[in-house]
């Protein structure tokens, strides 16, 4: 299995209003005032860099980042020791205590919490502002400009052939340059929401994104028992004929239930579909939900095969999923703790038939849960009962810097 990783981030401005070097007028050396250095690294979604600095040798210091957002008051707090050189370095000082606990410039951002019904509006631009204080007194302070995963993108809601979908590119998508696209969708949560998410996280790395629904919305099965397949093959027809769309680049994304189709439709239309990413899928047609009698498929108007959810994975080759056949790249991902089934059991079982282990981009993280392609350094669906924030959090960076890495090679095919 290969798989390569690169801490990806939306991309971000600055502004920062933490004081400025004091330059003494005489031949000693000039002492430094508390600020917080930030740099953004190059691509969108790219990590930050943050080092606090001119702090005290030893001092001890907090730093609380706030933000408001949709509506809702986010925050995270973690207290340093500063080094010998009065400075700490987010990627490599690890707190002695708070929202996070390992080295991580990104801790900040990811660790924030708030009122739980509260949902984040990760489309739009926000600020954030980190405080660093030492007791009672703040030393200083700055604000980051987060950009929205869609501030270089267009969207648009899709109703096209019956399709119940959404379809996000980069501004600039030409047809003097035809990209790899993909058709996005969701697992048993239904509707289109989840696939939505996923797909302005693929249109801000640079890429075309169709989000289609194909249960739980109006006119569509109000349960994942009998859908029909014909609904993912008019999104590829309606993705495949979009200006600037490389026809031989065509992926299918599908989480969790979804991971399935995903693969099956990259196995058996491979005319159609290049590669696939299913995370927490499966490598089986499962039965449906929550009818587990009926299959969660139809195809040509017949129930398509199906193995009960969570019966034992054995031989039967009329529910498999024909992974051998997938001609390009396929990225897995799985969490230890998932409490929703078995993802890395499954995970295992379909690597062990891929033909070409090379192809396979394999995620495997040990205490994450479920949530794992919720977009990185996102406040969101950390809380998992079972799970660890942060192993979550890092099956996310390590998922999609995959889903770029796999992307970008496509372009370049």
């Amino acid at each position: 299995m290969a798989s390569r990783r690169r801490d990806p981030v939306p991309a971000v401005a600055l502004l920062l209003t933490a004081p400025l070097l004091v330059i003494a007028a005489c031949s000693a050396p000039p002492e430094q005032e508390p600020a917080i250095e930030v740099v953004a690294q190059e691509g969108p979604f790219d990590p930050l860099a943050i080092t606090l600095t001119g702090l005290g040798a030893g001092q001890e210091v907090r730093l609380e980042a706030t933000a408001g957002i949709g509506g809702s008051a986010y925050s995270s707090q973690a207290t340093f020791i500063a080094d010998d050189e009065g400075r700490v370095d987010l990627a490599d000082d690890a707190p002695t205590d708070g929202s996070w606990t390992t080295p991580d410039a990104m801790g900040p951002f990811w660790s924030m919490v708030g009122p739980p019904s509260a949902v984040f509006e990760r489309r739009a631009d926000h600020q954030v502002r980190l405080t660093v204080s030492a007791g009672d007194e703040e030393l200083t302070h700055a604000v980051v400009e987060r950009r929205g995963a869609l501030t270089d993108a267009r969207f648009r809601e899709v109703g096209d052939d019956g399709l119940i979908a959404y379809y996000a590119a980069p501004s600039d998508l030409s047809t003097d340059e035809p990209l790899p696209a993909v058709l996005v969708f969701g697992g048993s949560e239904g509707g289109l929401d989840a696939a939505r998410a996923s797909a302005d996280s693929i249109a801000a790395l640079g890429y075309p994104a169709l989000a289609v629904s194909y249960f739980k919305s109006p006119g569509q099965p109000s349960t994942l028992t009998e859908v029909p397949v014909e609904t993912f093959l008019t999104g590829l027809e309606w993705l495949r004929a979009q200006p600037g769309v490389d026809t031989e680049r065509v992926f299918a994304f599908g989480t969790s239930r979804g991971g399935e189709m995903a693969l099956w439709l990259a196995a058996n239309r491979p005319e159609q579909v290049y590669g696939a990413f299913a995370p927490v899928g499966a490598g089986y047609l499962v039965c449906g939900i929550p009818d587990a009698r009926k299959s969660a498929w139809t195809f040509e108007g017949s129930p398509m095969p199906c193995l009960p959810m969570n019966e034992p994975m054995g031989s039967d080759t009329a529910v498999q999923v024909p992974v051998e056949q997938v001609s390009g790249p396929v990225v897995l991902a799985c969490g230890s703790a998932d409490a929703v089934w078995r993802s890395c059991d499954l995970l295992d079982e379909m690597t062990s038939r891929f033909d070409d282990p090379e192809r396979v981009h394999a995620i495997v993280q040990r205490g994450a849960g479920h949530l794992v392609t919720a977009p990185p350094y996102v406040p969101w669906g950390l809380d998992e009962p079972g799970a660890t924030p942060a192993a979550t959090h890092q099956a996310r960076v390590d998922f999609w810097d995959a889903v770029d890495a796999v992307l970008a090679q496509a372009r370049q095919e």
